[in-house]
């Protein structure tokens, strides 16, 4: 028995129809599919932040060897 929340109110997969079953299950996909997305775009910001201060390190770095 499983139990799905919406807007605070419980429903019961056992009590759904096949097509109302089959909508949950769709909805649980896109949970996941928006979680991968979300922590693989977490993963490009941070790679971004990380190059970004490997070349402000080395330009402020070609700087000081010019003065």
């Amino acid at each position: 028995m499983t139990t799905v929340t919406i807007n605070d109110k419980d429903y019961e997969t056992d009590d759904m129809s096949d097509s109302q079953k089959e909508t949950v299950k769709l909805l649980q996909q896109n949970l996941v599919s928006v979680n991968m997305l979300e922590h693989w775009l977490q993963c490009v910001k941070f790679v971004g932040e990380i190059k970004t201060r490997e070349l402000e390190k080395s330009l402020t770095d070609e700087t000081e060897k010019e003065e």
